[in-house]
């Protein structure tokens, strides 16, 4: 990944997008990226409209990528946000592997979001307490998409995509649909739970 420098800079223009970071005092593209990348890390009530950071004072790397993806679709500017598949386990989030180990499973496949800028990757949750143990750095697939994305949407991507691991990892396509996705949800249960954990220590620290 690479820091936000790399991105373009514009000043804020007139717009609905733009009105919101101005309301914060931020003026320009990269301020607003540094801005965001810096709001804690939490999931939203809302994650289908990004704009709901602004309301709620966190995000995630969908709600985090969307608002400035957005704005940067109101700047002109070519920044775009792209879903990253990558292999979920213990490496990533402690406590996965004994969530996929009854069915065989050395992983899971996982998507994350990230910026796009020409050859470059910035990723704003990046050093987030978000229960990860590393920032995601190499990716089986990757796909750029509109700011915004339904549940609906984003899971018709991850089956999509799921169908293209055969020749990776054969064995994920020999468990159901629903049982993958029951995995799925149990793994980022697990991953809220090491967000919660991580959170805690950082405060008995402080």
């Amino acid at each position: 990944m690479h820091p936000i420098d790399v991105l373009p800079n514009a000043m804020m223009q007139q717009g609905l997008v733009s009105e919101q970071f101005l309301k914060q005092g931020i003026t320009t593209f990269q301020a607003a990226c540094h801005w965001t990348k810096a709001l804690p890390y939490g999931s939203n009530s809302n994650s289908e409209d990004s704009l709901i950071l602004f309301e709620e004072g966190h995000g995630t790397c969908t709600t985090k990528h969307g608002a400035i993806a957005r704005l940067a679709q109101e700047l002109n500017l070519p920044v775009y946000k792209n879903l990253g598949f990558y292999r979920l386990n213990d490496e990533v989030v402690t406590g996965v592997n004994a969530l996929l180990q009854p069915y065989g499973l050395n992983f899971i496949p996982q998507i994350h979001c990230f910026l796009e800028y020409e050859h470059y990757r910035v990723d704003l949750t990046e050093g987030n307490c978000n229960g990860k143990n590393k920032t995601i750095e190499d990716y089986d697939f990757v796909v750029r998409v509109t700011p915004d994305i339904t549940h609906d949407e984003e899971r018709r991507y991850y089956l999509d995509y799921l169908q293209r691991y055969d020749a990776i990892a054969p064995e994920l396509l020999e468990i159901s649909e629903t049982t993958l996705l029951e995995i799925l949800d149990a793994c980022n249960r697990q991953v809220k739970y090491q967000c919660s954990l991580m959170a805690s220590q950082l405060v008995t620290l402080s």
